[in-house]
């Protein structure tokens, strides 16, 4: 299935991506995986994304996919941590400050400032929020079962630095696997 190349994602949350990759996998898997992409993108991920440069959403995913394969883990569970290291390096310095004082909901508030800041397209939305959870919902964006999962990883990471307690993220709907787009209950005590 050919990918919509228009959808993409800044450097930073590459950058992410490929300091875990580099983290889990040794480098014949980091070779194994590089061969597997295309020689364009091979050549990029070997050297380190500037931050404000562009990454092809799609191709992002499959170098989360091929990175799981090398390292014999399910995608899912994968790209789920890749996700959650990506959110301890967004908040890093003084922003770490911020993400520990503010409760969910004012970290929530920035959701969708924080999605438009570093993704071409899609609407990220938090609704229906209380002072113990929300809906999260991308609308308008072609999601892929890497990039769903990295997502999960990043929510349930920036929303364990605020301290909240019995924690819960929970995908309820996924447009990789059909839905007309992505959701996510969080829900904390």
């Amino acid at each position: 299935m050919t990918r919509d190349e228009s959808v993409t994602v800044k450097g930073s949350p590459a950058r992410s991506l490929q300091k875990f990759i580099a983290g889990t996998l040794t480098p014949a898997q980091r070779e194994s995986v590089l061969s597997c992409l295309p020689p364009e993108y091979a050549t990029r991920f070997r050297a380190p994304l500037l931050i404000n440069e562009s990454v092809p959403v799609h191709m992002l995913n499959r170098f989360t996919e091929e990175a799981a394969k090398a390292a014999g883990e399910p995608l899912e569970e994968f790209a789920r941590r890749a996700g959650r290291e990506a959110a301890d390096d967004a908040v890093q310095g003084i922003y770490r400050y911020f993400a520990l004082v503010l409760t969910p909901t004012a970290l929530l508030s920035k959701a969708s400032q924080m999605w438009t800041s570093v993704y071409n397209s899609g609407t990220l939305q938090v609704q229906d929020q209380t002072h113990f959870g929300a809906r999260i919902a991308l609308l308008d964006f072609p999601s892929e079962l890497a990039g769903c999962s990295r997502m999960t990883g990043w929510i349930e990471r920036l929303a364990e630095m605020t301290k909240v307690k019995n924690l819960q993220v929970r995908q309820t709907q996924c447009f990789a696997k059909g839905a007309a787009h992505c959701e996510w209950l969080v829900r904390w005590d």
